[in-house]
């Protein structure tokens, strides 16, 4: 009996550990750094001639179901929203989208909860009409409805694909490209910062997937907006800077983990040191809901 209660104890004790190991901890690295000179993309962002934009609007597409330990390591098996968005930044006389969302074939295949045809719809027709296209990064929630766009030649003249996005066809699995849709395609380039359009600057943030990027929007009435991409799924990433678990991030994402808790370290720091910056996580509704009751941003793409 003793030897078997000791065997149980035994078990347990290494249950427990796995368990904390992949599902629990979320520590910060002891090395490395990541920063956001907010100054210096300020400047960018009034760097590009022409009027900056007056509205920002959001279109969900899907939503995806999973326990909160999945999103964020160390919270429980409630099951929570997370929901797909495209953004259409409006300017005066022309638009950009941030991100694509999926079809709704991408979305079963990923296993998506919902999807809103009517909402793709307004999206697809959206993109077509778009001056200028961006992808935070390169997954099929992100980039799919890019990928299956009718009209993907022309789209893709107003699309700036960075070069790490290209370069890894295999992060946007299931979704791909038609073959040749990318011959002679020129990726675009930048070391850290880009200001892509007015108002708009990219922010090399890289760990999530090797082309991952934050964009940061400034209207003309001076709201700020800074779209995290999947940097953070949901803000309570950042607001206790832990990631999510290494059950998801070493064998589901294959996330360099380190990165991206140092990403969310700076994003911790910014939201104390700039109050009046909006984040906008990769796929958290209650954030979305809250910045349409403050008019930061509007529902439904026009």
């Amino acid at each position: 009996m003793r030897r078997t209660l000791r065997v149980l104890a035994a078990v347990a004790v290494v249950l427990a550990i796995a368990y904390y190991w992949l599902l629990g901890e979320s520590h910060l690295p002891s090395s490395g750094s990541f920063s956001i000179d907010m100054a210096e993309v300020r400047r960018l962002a009034a760097s590009v001639d022409g009027p900056k934009p007056q509205t920002v609007r959001a279109e969900q597409v899907a939503e995806f179901r999973a326990p909160g330990v999945v999103i964020m390591a160390g919270d429980g098996w409630g099951i929570r929203s997370l929901p797909v968005f495209s953004y259409q930044v409006v300017y005066p006389d022309r638009t950009t989208i941030i991100d694509a969302a999926m079809d709704e074939q991408l979305s079963k295949s990923a296993g998506a909860s919902t999807f809103d045809s009517t909402g793709y719809q307004r999206m697809s027709t959206a993109m077509a009409r778009a001056s200028l296209l961006v992808i935070t990064h390169e997954h099929p929630d992100h980039i799919g409805g890019l990928t299956t766009q009718p009209g993907l030649s022309n789209v893709l003249k107003t699309t700036r694909l960075t070069r790490e996005q290209v370069d890894h066809p295999e992060r946007m699995d299931p979704a791909s490209f038609p073959s040749g849709a990318l011959s002679g395609y020129q990726p675009l380039q930048y070391d850290r910062y880009k200001a892509i359009a007015p108002g708009m600057v990219l922010i090399k943030s890289p760990g999530h997937t090797p082309g991952s990027q934050m964009v940061f929007v400034q209207k003309a009435d001076g709201t700020e907006i800074l779209f995290l991409g999947d940097v953070a799924w949901q803000l309570q990433n950042v607001e206790r800077v832990r990631e999510r678990p290494r059950l998801v991030t070493y064998f589901a994402l294959k996330e360099d983990r380190a990165a991206v808790l140092r990403e969310l370290a700076e994003l911790n720091r910014l939201s104390k040191a700039e109050p009046h910056l909006h984040f906008v996580p990769g796929h958290d509704g209650s954030v979305v809901s809250r910045l349409t009751d403050q008019n930061v941003l509007v529902r439904g793409f026009q």
